[in-house]
C-alpha cells in the first residue's frame, strides 16, 4: 500500500517545467520569471506553446498515478482513488528533487479530477478558460473555478476521509497562490494573453 502512494508522490514530483525550459532555452525556471515551475510562468517566461506543453504534462501526471495503480490493482484504486490523488498532487506542489519547492497544483488538480469526476471537471475547466480569456488573470480563473469544484465535491461525493482530502488538497492550492490573492486584492495582479 506504501509503495501505490510513494510512485504517486514520485510521478507527481517530476519537474515538467524545469524540463521543458531547460531543454527549450537552456535556463533555469526557477531562476526566471516568478521562479515557479508551473505552467503560467512557462508561459510567460518562454512561450506560449511551452507554457501549454507544460500544462499538459502536469495535468497528465495524477492521470498516470491512478491509472496505472488501477491496473495493478483495482481494488486499492477503488477504495484509495482520493490519496493516490492527494500523494500526486502533493510531489507537484512538494517535489523532492526541488527541496520541496514545486508549482501550485492547478493543472495537476484538475488533471486528477478529469478521472475522478470526468463531467464536472470539464465544466470546471470551461469556466477557468472563460474567466482567463476575459479577465486575463490566469490565478482569478484557477481559484474561481477549483472553488467551484472543491464546493461541488464536497457536497457529493461519499466518505468523510474523501471530503477531507479534497477539502485539505484546495487549501493547499489557495495557500501556494496567497501571493496572487493579494495582488488580485491589490488589482495588480499580472495578466495573461491567451
Amino acid at each position: 500500500m506504501i509503495l501505490f502512494f510513494i510512485v504517486a508522490y514520485l510521478i507527481g514530483s517530476i519537474p515538467f517545467g524545469k524540463i521543458v525550459t531547460k531543454i527549450l532555452i537552456n535556463k533555469d525556471i526557477t531562476q526566471t520569471g516568478s521562479g515557479n515551475i508551473g505552467a503560467t510562468n512557462v508561459y510567460r517566461s518562454v512561450s506560449k506553446k511551452a507554457g501549454v506543453v507544460v500544462l499538459l504534462l502536469d495535468a497528465i501526471k495524477p492521470i498516470i498515478a491512478l491509472l496505472v495503480i488501477e491496473y495493478f490493482d483495482p481494488n486499492f484504486f477503488s477504495k484509495f482513488k482520493y490519496l493516490i490523488f492527494f500523494f500526486s498532487i502533493t510531489g507537484h506542489i512538494f517535489p523532492i528533487w526541488l527541496k520541496f519547492k514545486g508549482g501550485k497544483g492547478v493543472a495537476c488538480y484538475f488533471g486528477g479530477f478529469l478521472i475522478l469526476s470526468p463531467i464536472v471537471t470539464i465544466f470546471a475547466m470551461g469556466i477557468w478558460l472563460l474567466t482567463v480569456k476575459f479577465s486575463k488573470l490566469s490565478s482569478l480563473g484557477a481559484l474561481l473555478s477549483i472553488f467551484l469544484l472543491t464546493t461541488y465535491e464536497l457536497i457529493f461525493i461519499y466518505g468523510n476521509l474523501n471530503k477531507v482530502i479534497i477539502f485539505v488538497i484546495s487549501v493547499l492550492i489557495f495557500l501556494k497562490h496567497s501571493s496572487n490573492i493579494k495582488r488580485l486584492i491589490k488589482g495588480k495582479e499580472n495578466k495573461i494573453n491567451l
